[in-house]
């Protein structure tokens, strides 16, 4: 993949690239232009959203349980917030806790395992999600408000064909 146009913008990764390219002359370095872009946006989009978590006192990880037990609109075993979120099962546990401590969550029997719990969503939890939700999205339209709605859409379903490919449930790897 060529790097940047004499007339695109440069980046932190075209930087990276050509220190690499200098460090190893010859070495196809093309995945990083978009690889290396990927994983910049996303710790960047991470500091920043962690931020307005931090300002609606909820981590990451708090809010990331939260807004799946929202949208599965159900109680969940413990095991499938595990996969879900692609967590550990003492990561899933001390999360189900800090919500439940919190009030946002609670635990049940599962009634098709007498010895399993599931995970459900008390009713101060939707009062308590929906302005941390609103927040977030501001700030995600800000971040991609540098793209025009052509951009932005072709984007996406140029980011969509790619985590399909590489998502174990849709057969990628």
């Amino acid at each position: 993949m060529p790097s940047a146009s004499p007339t695109a913008p440069t980046d932190y990764v075209d930087g990276v690239r050509s220190q690499w390219n200098r460090l190893f002359p010859g070495l196809d370095t093309g995945a990083v232009d978009i690889v290396g872009r990927i994983n910049r946006i996303s710790q960047i989009i991470q500091l920043r959203s962690d931020a307005v978590l931090a300002a609606n006192r909820i981590t990451r990880a708090e809010f990331d349980m939260l807004s799946l037990l929202a949208r599965a609109a159900r109680p969940m075993a413990p095991t499938e917030l595990a996969a879900e979120l692609l967590i550990s099962g003492p990561g899933t546990t001390k999360r189900i806790k800090k919500l439940v401590d919190a009030g946002l969550a609670e635990r049940e029997a599962n009634p098709l395992d007498g010895r399993g719990t599931l995970i459900r969503l008390t009713p101060h939890a939707a009062s308590v999600l929906r302005p941390i939700l609103e927040d977030v999205l501001r700030l995600e339209e800000s971040l991609i408000s540098a793209l025009d709605p052509a951009a932005a859409s072709a984007l996406a379903g140029h980011l969509r064909a790619l985590l399909s490919s590489l998502e174990p449930q849709s057969g990628g790897s």
